[in-house]
Order: C-alpha cells, then sequence, then structure tokens
C-alpha cells in the first residue's frame, strides 16, 4: 500500500511538473510573437521611410523636404536606380505578403492601435509602389 501511494504522488507532482512547465512555454511564446510582431512593425516602418526617401524626395532633386532642394551629397542615387527600384518593388512585395504582415499583426496583438498603425504602413507602402 505504501508503494502504491509514493507511486501516486510522484505522478501528481510529475503532472504537476508538466502542468507548469506548458505554462512556462506558453508564456514564452507569448513574450516572443509580441517580440515579432514589433520587430515586423518596426520593419514596415523603416521599408516606408527608405521607400518614400527614394521614391519621391529622390526622383526631382530640386524637390526637397519642405520645398528647399536635397543636396547634391543626399542624391546618391541615380535615376536609374530608382526606375529600377519602383519598378522591382512590386515584384517583391506583393499583396499577398502584405496582406500576411498586416493579419499576423492584427491577430497577435491585444492592441487595435498597433494593427491598425501597421495596417496604415502597408497602405502607405502600397501607395508608393502604385504611385
Amino acid at each position: 500500500k505504501q508503494w502504491y501511494q509514493r507511486r501516486v504522488r510522484g505522478a501528481v507532482q510529475r503532472a504537476k511538473y508538466a502542468e507548469l512547465r506548458l505554462e512556462q512555454l506558453a508564456e514564452t511564446k507569448d513574450r516572443q510573437l509580441a517580440l515579432y510582431t514589433q520587430l515586423i512593425e518596426n520593419l514596415i516602418y523603416l521599408l516606408w521611410r527608405h521607400v518614400q526617401y527614394y521614391t519621391v524626395y529622390c526622383k526631382d532633386p530640386t524637390e526637397g523636404i519642405g520645398g528647399e532642394p536635397l543636396p547634391k551629397k543626399l542624391l546618391s542615387a541615380n535615376n536609374d536606380y530608382i526606375k529600377n527600384l519602383t519598378r522591382e518593388l512590386p515584384l517583391h512585395l506583393t499583396d499577398p505578403l502584405l496582406k500576411k504582415v498586416v493579419d499576423f499583426c492584427s491577430n497577435k496583438t491585444s492592441s487595435s492601435m498597433t494593427s491598425s498603425f501597421t495596417s496604415a504602413l502597408v497602405r502607405r507602402v502600397r501607395k508608393l509602389m502604385t504611385a
């Protein structure tokens, strides 16, 4: 009878440990998803800023930010590079990819503000690609 009680007690302890470990793993995965979401959001923001810079400000060197011409030092990208960028950008940033980014960020965040920020950035990138 003692042997049976020790065996049952050991099984209960193992079950509690397994439950605790599963909870820890779930929390770790939740934190990873939050970090991935934040990383994707930051990358989309950087992408938008770079695409905007090259497609808007470098196209016409006479028009800079706020109507001031850009310094020649900042205009290192030539017109061929910019044309190539605008031509190839839609090939790499396809609509399904951008839709997956928005879906991922909206599903993995509890904040609607974060998902709407990502959606707005994706809309801006799409607008720059079609302009």
